[in-house]
């Protein structure tokens, strides 16, 4: 009984999280890198596969594209998509 409700805890919080972070969307047919920000944690190199789409920044963050230097700042239910090598930002709050 204890595993269940561990569990359902478990699940219920992922999916809360996920309900609140930024989706970043990458529909170039190369793969990007990027830095991270987010408030109260440290900075962070991420990578986004060509056609892909993630959730990511569950608290907002900064989002900075290495191949130009573009910089943004994300909300946490903001929507990012890189095309053509540009970041383009969707709020959804």
């Amino acid at each position: 009984m204890l595993m269940r409700a561990t569990l359902f805890a478990i699940i219920s919080l992922t999916m809360l999280g996920a309900a609140w972070a930024a989706s970043l969307q990458n529909t170039d047919s190369q793969a990007y890198e990027l830095v991270i920000g987010e408030p109260g944690r440290p900075i962070a190199n991420y990578r986004i596969v060509e056609n892909s789409q993630v959730e990511i920044c569950f608290l907002g963050c900064e989002m900075t594209l290495l191949s130009s230097g573009q910089t943004v700042s994300v909300g946490p239910k903001d929507t990012v998509v890189i095309d053509s090598g540009a970041m383009t930002v969707t709020s959804n709050n």
